[in-house]
């Protein structure tokens, strides 16, 4: 299960630094209630916003990304099941409407060991994935959701430890319900 776990969090850091790193954040919006009881990060903006809760040591956040992804959703959310699928982290998908009607593809992970991730050699300083808990004794559970709305690509991601994950799910589902995915420059036409 480990030698699967470094791939399948390399795709997942190739994606989110693609979020990360696209060239037109400007337009795009993201309005959303924070979670309680959780710490915002100090560099959180309209495009970017990620929450910490160091208790639990658990992790959300919203990121915008691209415009016009290189891959419709449509395709984009089955090809990145199967491919998660196929390296045996996935525990479920599905899609999902939230918030003010966004639609995204969910995927369920089941991943043993965050440590992973730096081993990757993907997870830089300055992206939210910094942040994640780098105790590998310690199995986690993610959940990633992309959605397309107007032209932009989005990625929620909630990371936390598995014994604890479905009731710090249930914890954030007011701010996944709250959230508003707006680009200003379709509102505006």
């Amino acid at each position: 299960m480990n030698r699967l776990v470094a791939p399948i969090i390399a795709i997942v850091l190739s994606l989110s630094l693609l979020l990360l790193f696209s060239p037109s954040l400007a337009n795009a919006e993201i309005k959303v209630t924070p979670p309680l009881n959780w710490q915002p990060r100090a560099d959180n903006n309209a495009t970017s916003m990620v929450w910490d809760q160091n208790s639990t040591k658990s992790l959300f956040s919203i990121i915008k990304g691209r415009d016009n992804p290189l891959l419709p959703i449509a395709f984009l959310g089955p090809a990145m099941a199967q491919n998660f699928a196929d390296r045996g982290v996935l525990e479920s998908t599905d899609q999902i409407t939230f918030g003010h009607s966004n639609f995204g593809y969910r995927f369920f992970l089941d991943l043993s060991s965050p440590s992973k991730l730096n081993s990757s050699g993907m997870a830089s300083e300055g992206t939210y994935l910094s942040a994640i808990p780098k105790n590998g004794a310690v199995p986690f559970k993610v959940m990633l959701i992309l959605s397309h709305k107007q032209g932009d690509l989005y990625a929620i991601y909630l990371q936390s430890p598995k014994l604890n994950f479905d009731s710090i799910l249930n914890q954030i589902k007011p701010t996944l319900d709250s959230i508003e995915l707006n680009n200003s420059t379709a509102l505006s036409n």
